[in-house]
């Protein structure tokens, strides 16, 4: 692959020390850093919501590609990251989740035929009252959903997506489960445990042969 020094002026704006750059799977610019800069004040939300970071990270992002497999080849080979689970849906394709912390997968790839790019990307908040006040937000501003509330049977994510801006999905949860590594046995999984049921808004990206509960 060819790996690109970061600028100075990159560098400054994603307030880091040191980084390189190199297009990865699934058409995403994927970039490595160190000396991440620090902020002196912790962030605090407007709406007083509490994220769920920490050890974990921000929370995790889907990618669909046609190539799903190469992808998971290059996290698991060259990046380093663990396969959690895999989710065999029968009108939605596979889904493979895989980990670099306690969360139980950072990043997921599932096949897609029809086109490369971010199926959605997760935010996970503190408890499931702020999931319910999110959704509440969401119907009041008329944000489109992708699909209902509903608990995942692999990380047990109680939580809904909603369609941004960009067309991505926006998924909003509570209670994932934490993974040990030392423990941890990677299972295959076919369904929710209930809901998250695909709201079709025009897009067929939740529903047809694209639904998935992830």
């Amino acid at each position: 692959m060819e790996v690109h020094e970061g600028s100075s002026e990159e560098c400054a704006d994603r307030q880091v020390d040191r980084m390189v750059w190199f297009d990865g799977p699934c058409a995403v610019r994927t970039e490595l850093f160190t000396g991440r800069h620090l902020p002196t004040a912790p962030f605090v939300s407007p709406l007083g919501v509490t994220f769920v970071t920490g050890d974990q990270g921000m929370g995790h992002v889907v990618l669909k590609s046609p190539r799903a497999l190469e992808a998971v080849d290059f996290y698991r080979d060259v990046m380093g990251f663990r396969l959690s689970d895999v989710t065999l849906l029968p009108l939605g394709g596979t889904f493979y989740f895989m980990g670099c912390n306690p969360r139980h997968h950072s990043i997921a790839f599932v096949e897609s035929r029809k086109r490369e790019g971010t199926h959605h990307i997760l935010c996970e908040v503190s408890d499931m009252d702020a999931v319910g006040r999110a959704h509440d937000r969401a119907r009041t501003h008329k944000v489109p959903l992708m699909a209902t509330l509903g608990r995942h049977s692999n990380d047990l994510m109680f939580s809904f997506y909603m369609r941004s801006p960009a067309g991505f999905g926006i998924e909003v949860g509570a209670e994932g489960r934490r993974v040990d590594d030392e423990t941890w046995v990677s299972r295959v999984y076919h369904s929710d445990i209930w809901g998250h049921h695909p709201v079709n808004d025009g897009d067929d990206a939740y529903a047809g042969t694209e639904r998935t509960a992830r």
